[in-house]
C-alpha cells in the first residue's frame, strides 16, 4: 500500500513539474510581449508626424482598448484597414505630407478651400467646402445604418431597399405599436428651440418616454 502511495505521489510530482514550467514560460512570454508592445508604442509616439495619433489619445485620456477595438473584429478588408491606419499615421498623399515630408510640393494649402493646410484632420472634419455636402452625406449614411439596426432590434420588418434616401419617417413595432421610431423629424416644444430636429427618436408608448439620438462625426483631436 505504501509503495502504491509513493508511486502515485512521484507520478503526481512529475506531472506537476511540466505544468509549472509551462506556466512560467507562458508568464515570461506575456511579459516579453507587453514589454515589446510598450517599446514599440514609445518609439512610434516619439515620431513627429506618425506619432500624432498616439499622442492625441494619451492627451485626451481616450481608452486605447476601445479606440482600436475595430481592428480585432476583422469586419473590414485588409486594404480598408491599411488605408485607415495610414490615415491615422498622417501618411496619405496630402499636400501637407508632400510639402513637409516628401518635399515635392511648395504649397501645403488645401486644394479645395485654399485656406488651411491640407492635413488628414482637415480633410475629414474641417474643410469648409466638403462641409457643404460630403460631411452631410457621411452623417446621413451613419444615421441610416443606426436607424436600420434600431428597427431590427425593435422588431420592425424592413425591406432590402432601406437606405439613406428611403428611411421611413415613422415606423412602429408590430407588437401593438409599443415602440415608435422617428427619423429626422422636428419636435414640438413649449418654447422656441432652434435645434429641435434630432436624428432619431425612440418613443416607448407604454412608459411614455423618449430617447433622443443625435449623431456627430468629429475628428479624433476634437473628441473631449
Amino acid at each position: 500500500m505504501n509503495s502504491i502511495s509513493k508511486t502515485a505521489a512521484k507520478i503526481k510530482e512529475e506531472l506537476s513539474q511540466p505544468n509549472e514550467k509551462s506556466d512560467a514560460k507562458q508568464d515570461g512570454m506575456q511579459h516579453t510581449r507587453a514589454s515589446l508592445g510598450e517599446s514599440l508604442k514609445k518609439e512610434r509616439k516619439n515620431k513627429v508626424m506618425h506619432g500624432q495619433y498616439i499622442r492625441n489619445i494619451d492627451r485626451q485620456l481616450i481608452s486605447e482598448e476601445d479606440m482600436f477595438l475595430w481592428l480585432s473584429k476583422g469586419d473590414l478588408k485588409a486594404e480598408t484597414e491599411s488605408e485607415i491606419v495610414a490615415a491615422q499615421d498622417q501618411a496619405l498623399q496630402t499636400k501637407y505630407y508632400a510639402t513637409k515630408i516628401l518635399d515635392t510640393e511648395t504649397d501645403s494649402k488645401c486644394r479645395l478651400c485654399q485656406q488651411f493646410d491640407e492635413t488628414i484632420d482637415h480633410i475629414i472634419s474641417a474643410c469648409l467646402i466638403l462641409a457643404k455636402q460630403q460631411y452631410i452625406k457621411r452623417h446621413d449614411r451613419v444615421c441610416a445604418q443606426l436607424h436600420f439596426n434600431i428597427c431590427k432590434e425593435t422588431g420592425v420588418q424592413l425591406d432590402k431597399k432601406h437606405c439613406m434616401n428611403m428611411c421611413q419617417k415613422t415606423v412602429e413595432t408590430r407588437k401593438g405599436g409599443k415602440v415608435t421610431t422617428l427619423w429626422n423629424q422636428q419636435v414640438q416644444t413649449d418654447r422656441t428651440i432652434p435645434t429641435n430636429k434630432p436624428d432619431i427618436i425612440i418613443r416607448d408608448n407604454e412608459k411614455g418616454t423618449c430617447m433622443l439620438i443625435d449623431v456627430a462625426i468629429s475628428g479624433d483631436r476634437n473628441v473631449i
